[in-house]
């Protein structure tokens, strides 16, 4: 298993912090090219949570990763363990916003689907939204893989 690290999770780009913003939330598109060479059990670690802030809507968005006649590829978009962009292959990935996705297979967009999407809390540390590639492609296919991210303090 390996962690495929976005620009953000690196440090070469910085993301929205709602807690800068007095309004409240901030919302922000985060979004990297998946190798074609991804495993199984690999993770995209994708984006920050900002320190006590939460997730309070996500949308994913994915190019056809897999062009076989029949595409395996399945993800799940969670919360990974640890503090974002820290350098540990030991962090895991979980399912909060989805589970067992197939959005890869041929493109889209989707809202998140479980009901723990909404209920995400606070840490007090920065956290990571990452995607783990549970089944890969039948036949990768060049693409990029992306969250809309709404965050509140």
């Amino acid at each position: 298993m390996t962690i495929h690290k976005s620009d953000y999770a690196k440090g070469l780009s910085v993301g929205p912090n709602p807690s800068w913003n007095a309004s409240g939330a901030a919302v922000h598109r985060f979004a990297m090219a998946v190798p074609t060479t991804v495993a199984a059990n690999d993770i995209l670690e994708l984006a920050p949570i900002p320190a006590n802030c939460r997730v309070v809507d996500i949308t994913a968005d994915s190019d056809d990763l897999d062009s076989n006649g029949a595409p395996a590829i399945v993800m799940d978009v969670g919360i990974m363990t640890g503090e974002f962009g820290e350098d540990d292959d030991a962090r895991t990935c979980g399912a909060e916003f989805f589970s067992a996705s197939t959005l890869g297979q041929a493109g889209g967009v989707a809202r998140a689907t479980t009901a723990a999407a909404l209920r995400t809390g606070k840490a007090g540390y920065a956290r990571s939204i990452g995607v783990k590639i549970s089944t890969v492609a039948a036949t990768p296919q060049a693409g990029s893989v992306g969250v809309t991210v709404t965050l509140a303090p």
